[in-house]
Order: C-alpha cells, then sequence, then structure tokens
C-alpha cells in the first residue's frame, strides 16, 4: 500500500525506517517538486534570459506551472544483499541475476544493492497528451524539460533519504546505475541494456508498483526512472 501525502520523520521514526528488515519493499515520497522558470529556459538553450520572446516566457510559466501541479512523486525501493558479482553478473537475494560488464568496476566493495522505480505520476502524462493533441509542439518540449528536471530533483532526495537509512549500518552509496546507460571502462563502453527493466521488475511485488513495464521495456507512467545503488562499508 502507498502512503498519503509527504513522508515527515525524523527522531524515533527515523531511526525505525533505518531498520525496516533488508529485502522489504519500502515507499518514499519526495517533498514537493520545486521548479524555476528560468532554469527551464535554460534547459531549452536560452542563454540569455533577456531576449527570451514573450510569448515562449508566456508558455513555459504556464507549462512549469501544470507540471509543478500535476507531478506526484513517490519511489518504491527495495534493499538487497549481493551473493555475488563476477563476470557481468550481479546475483542478488533469491538468486536474480542482472547483467553489465560494468557492475564489477561500480560496485566495487558492495555487499548489498537497493534497486529502485521511482515516478511523477501519470497527471503529468495525461498533461502531455492534452498537449500533443493540440499539435502544441513547444509545450511538449516544455513539458519534457520541465518533467526531466522534475525526476533529477526527486532522485537526489530519493539518495539523500537513502544516504540517512544506510548510514544507520555504516553503509554509503555507491554512483547511480540504471538499464538502458552507458558506462566507461577503461577506454571502452558497455551499455546495462534496457531489456533488463525485466529482471529489475522481478525483483519487487509487481501489483504495488507504481509503474508498469511496456513490452518496449519503457515504463509508464512515462516520466519514470528505474535504477539501482550498491551499498558499500564506510
Amino acid at each position: 500500500m502507498f502512503f498519503i501525502g509527504n513522508s515527515h520523520c525524523d527522531g524515533q521514526e527515523r531511526l525505525v525506517a533505518a531498520m525496516l528488515p533488508k529485502g522489504n519493499d519500502s515507499v518514499f515520497e519526495p517533498k514537493a517538486i520545486e521548479l524555476r522558470v528560468d532554469l527551464v529556459l535554460r534547459m531549452l538553450g536560452y542563454s540569455d534570459l533577456d531576449h527570451v520572446r514573450p510569448v515562449v516566457r508566456s508558455i513555459t510559466e504556464s507549462v512549469t506551472e501544470r507540471v509543478k501541479q500535476a507531478v506526484k512523486p513517490v519511489v518504491c525501493f527495495k534493499r538487497m544483499a549481493i551473493e555475488s558479482c563476477v563476470d557481468g553478473a550481479l546475483v542478488v537475494d533469491a538468486g536474480v541475476i542482472l547483467n553489465c560488464r560494468a557492475f564489477e568496476k561500480y560496485l566495487t566493495g558492495c555487499d548489498e544493492v537497493v534497486a529502485f522505480f521511482l515516478t511523477l505520476g501519470k497527471s503529468i502524462d495525461e498533461v502531455e497528451a492534452e498537449y500533443a493533441a493540440k499539435d502544441q509542439l513547444l509545450e511538449m518540449l516544455v513539458l519534457e524539460t520541465a518533467g526531466w528536471l522534475g525526476i533529477e530533483q526527486a532522485t537526489k532526495q530519493l539518495a539523500i533519504h537513502l544516504r540517512e537509512i544506510v548510514s544507520v549500518d555504516g553503509r554509503r552509496l555507491s554512483r547511480r546505475m540504471a538499464p538502458g546507460y552507458g558506462y566507461k571502462i577503461g577506454s571502452k563502453k558497455c551499455e546495462w541494456l534496457l531489456e533488463e527493466q525485466r529482471v529489475l521488475f522481478e525483483l519487487f511485488d509487481q501489483e504495488e508498483l507504481p509503474v508498469q513495464l511496456l513490452s518496449s521495456c519503457a515504463m509508464v507512467p512515462k516520466m519514470s526512472r528505474s535504477g539501482l545503488y550498491g551499498l558499500r562499508p564506510s
């Protein structure tokens, strides 16, 4: 079951949260996402904000406000022990195997992982569909940009939340990794295939996940992100 409203815990409540049994699905709801119009414009390529056309600024302000009202970020995550990590095969609890040649480099010294699914919610998809139906291309571009910034902000809040939890056990986070991304190993680059989303889904109670997996291995709601962090002793 997902909690309604933002997560607030401190003192003893925070300690209790940190001591949740490993392997249980946990839910985190980031605080309200703050989106600044000027930052959205800069991400759209406007380096001189004094020369943004009034119509562009007006649309950006309107769409950014709609995104702020629509997003309802929520994260489902699970903490698991690493059974082995050899030759690009990461084996976690229950013998589930994830495959990426970069694991051995980026998860060096880790004895656990935290896998997660994050979404901004379905309402933002509904706003995008409204713009698409009217061929409002600029509005769609602004929405995509504001949505990406929202995902980045929610991910940073998740990382802070996880650091607080695992620090109780003397652990720290590795860099975030995710299916569909490339990683450098020396002079070469390898990819964690997007199809590995299916394996991540197998780690969770899928009826409780805030996202669904499409046959293409993309997710709905569209403004969603998956991945994992390694945990290593401090």
